[in-house]
């Protein structure tokens, strides 16, 4: 799978590397490290160095996809390339993500406490609700060796079973335990989506368990972030689109706030 990680080499995007080369199957993965130097990366130069020039901020996002794709490659990943842009990040980052095919977007979140994080609005708020293709967004890597440990949310939808497909395609079914959750109140038709995301996610060869938990989606899946110390929530996104979208409130929007890390797609 291509997948396009951003980086702009501050913490945040560190935290989305770990997750990135801990999660996605080396085997599978084509990664190009995309770095923009825009208008902040510039301003941030310019406080180190006390001047302002296109040049320092081209050069430090340079350094920061080397960093990032060479951090790969150590981590086993073979097929990466860095790769530098000028323009405004969430604009090329969509922009590159629709003209040369990628299957997923990896950004991290600018903010430094998950719980207290708002998205909407952001450079990674922007790429969830244009991009043509999941979007992985990470407020806090896993810590330690262990599995990562996985909630799948499914409801039945279009967007929740593109989601878990494109999941089943990018992630290494060795590096996970997923449990996959239908909310709901309708015991009989929960059932039936579990059976057919679970069917997805085994056939490409996860360990998968399946819960049917009553209530409101966005707090069942938070709540089982909770209980089972998740590290990742894999949720459908719906009525989302080009830079116009607005899903303040939605059950997307609310688990991309709040969990750890959330695979989302539509």
């Amino acid at each position: 799978m291509k997948v396009l990680f951003a980086t702009d080499g501050a913490e945040p995007s560190a935290r989305a590397g770990t997750l990135l080369r801990l999660l996605a199957d080396p085997a599978r993965s084509e990664i190009v490290v995309l770095s923009v130097s825009d208008f902040d990366v510039a301003m941030r130069e310019a406080g180190k160095h006390h001047h302002y020039s296109a040049d320092d901020a081209h050069a430090a996002a340079r350094r920061a996809a080397d960093e990032a794709a060479d951090a790969l490659r150590g981590a086993g990943f073979e097929r990466v390339e860095s790769r530098v842009e000028d323009g405004d990040e969430a604009i090329e980052i969509v922009h590159i993500a629709e003209t040369e095919g990628f299957g997923v977007v990896v950004v991290g979140s600018g903010k430094e406490t998950w719980r207290d994080t708002v998205v909407l609005g952001s450079v990674s708020g922007s790429i969830v609700h244009a991009a043509p293709c999941p979007v992985l967004v990470v407020h806090r890597a896993p810590s330690g060796d262990g599995p990562i440990r996985v909630v799948v949310g499914t409801d039945g939808s279009a967007g929740a079973t593109r989601s878990i497909e494109a999941f089943a395609g990018f992630a290494d079914p060795a590096r996970c335990e997923v449990t996959v959750v239908a909310a709901t109140d309708d015991g009989e038709q929960a059932q039936s989506h579990l059976e057919a995301a679970g069917g997805v996610l085994t056939a490409a060869g996860f360990r998968v368990e399946t819960a049917v938990v009553p209530g409101k989606a966005a707090a069942v899946l938070l709540e089982q972030v909770e209980q089972r110390s998740a590290d990742l929530v894999v949720i459908g996104a719906r009525g989302v689109g080009r830079f116009r979208a607005k899903v303040l409130g939605s059950v997307s929007d609310r688990v991309v706030r709040h969990a750890p890390a959330t695979f989302v797609g539509r």
